[in-house]
């Protein structure tokens, strides 16, 4: 008789198209729709045009240096290895070099050489973040200054106000070149480099991770996870608000008129929820393993905290449909499906990291049963092990202990109106 009142659930579940659409459907949409619309934010990768910097060099930059060179006092005398290493050394060519050379410096920063006479519309058409002006007999002053201790030349830098983010990272990329050259040049002056030493190099090396080093998780990831749980909290009300309509049609009386204990009755609610619980995760997992290809590497893991969830869903549609019971209406199924479950939602991170907002409030959300959900899935896909979600494991066990005894206390044991 058990198992037919769970089949019985189960096909009256199966039976309504509004809420098989509110269980599988909603959840599918939002993960796809809050992944694709969120997904650059929360992986620390906001979208950001090309920086554009113009490079407008009024001078032939190794033509100078040849005729500096030439130049020279006849008391000055450079072996062809030295002058070799000047010219490999000009501050323009080797910052062009250092900005063109590497590919993950060229994603972030274009780099244009214009003519001089291209200089007056480079800085109205706004078309670039920064304009790079090298003055006429940049190159003699620079190497006049280094020889003869003249006074240092400056290059000219425009940045574009309308774009002053991408303008400011161009000028301090800039200055921190201009230092690092400066530093180099003063030691090559005073005898203090070796031959391994160079300016730094601009290899970018980057990589997203959370706290405490662990992997990194993707948006579609987070929006899996944290709609699962949220939407695992409407089977409580939907079974909820199904029992008491059973109640209301006196099927509640012809099941005890049938010799069947209430507790019965009761726990076919838990088992049933929790059934339906596993299916609508399994269903969630598959279609974002398909589409997102999500790894689920540590299965033993998520089962268990599934489980443990689905067991806090059945207690939770225990409860609600024992008091529902109690109050002869609906209003406690309805209650938690239309405000309760949202503000779950808010305080557990369904909607958004919410630790981001205030760390507090993710420690409060710890301490609900989609928030403790949610973290646990959350460390096993930052390859967290068992001992990681002891704390989850805990929090989640309590909840099925206390809705658990709670609505075996509310549940009446006879029919009618109680």
């Amino acid at each position: 008789m058990f198992l037919a009142l769970i089949k019985k659930q189960i096909k009256l579940l199966l039976r309504s198209p509004s809420e098989m659409v509110t269980l599988f459907v909603m959840p599918i949409v939002l993960i796809c729709i809050l992944s694709f619309a969120l997904g650059s934010i929360m992986e620390g990768k906001p979208e950001m045009t090309t920086i554009e910097l113009a490079i407008i060099q009024n001078e032939d930059e190794k033509e100078a240096f040849q005729r500096f060179i030439g130049e020279l006092p006849q008391n000055v005398s450079l072996d062809q290895q030295t002058i070799e290493n000047l010219e490999s050394s000009l501050p323009v060519s080797m910052l062009t070099e250092n900005l063109t050379s590497d590919k993950e410096v060229e994603k972030l920063i274009h780099v244009t050489h214009l003519e001089a006479e291209e200089f007056s519309d480079a800085k109205k058409s706004g078309k670039f973040d920064v304009v790079l002006e090298i003055p006429r007999n940049f190159t003699s002053d620079y190497l006049n200054a280094s020889f003869f201790e003249k006074e240092k030349p400056a290059v000219h830098v425009y940045l574009n106000q309308s774009e002053q983010i991408t303008s400011t990272i161009v000028k301090h990329i800039l200055d921190f070149y201009q230092q690092q050259y400066t530093l180099f040049s003063v030691m090559g002056q005073n005898n203090l480099l070796s031959e391994e030493s160079a300016l730094p190099s601009n290899e970018i090396k980057s990589a997203i991770r959370t706290v405490d080093s662990l992997e990194g998780v993707s948006s579609s990831v987070y929006y899996t996870f944290s709609m699962t749980v949220m939407f695992m909290l409407f089977v409580a009300s939907t079974l909820a608000s199904q029992s008491y309509l059973e109640k209301y049609m006196h099927i509640f009386d012809r099941i005890l008129l049938a010799q069947i204990h209430p507790s019965t009755y009761l726990f076919s609610i838990i088992v049933s929820s929790i059934l339906f619980s596993v299916l609508q995760v399994m269903v969630l997992f598959t279609f974002s393993y398909l589409i997102f290809d999500i790894s689920f590497a540590h299965w033993q893991l998520y089962l268990l905290v599934t489980m443990l969830l689905a067991l806090v869903v059945g207690a939770i549609a225990a409860l609600l449909s024992s008091i529902n019971y109690r109050s002869n209406s609906a209003s406690a199924s309805n209650l938690f499906s239309n405000v309760i479950v949202a503000i779950l939602a808010f305080f557990g991170g369904s909607y958004f990291n919410i630790s981001s907002l205030s760390p507090f409030i993710a420690k409060v959300g710890m301490f609900t049963p989609n928030g403790a959900a949610l973290d646990g899935y959350l460390a096993i896909a930052q390859d967290g092990s068992l001992i990681d979600l002891l704390p989850n494991i805990t929090i989640l066990s309590s909840f099925v202990v206390l809705f658990m005894v709670l609505a075996l206390v509310l549940f009446p044991k006879r029919g009618g109106i109680a």
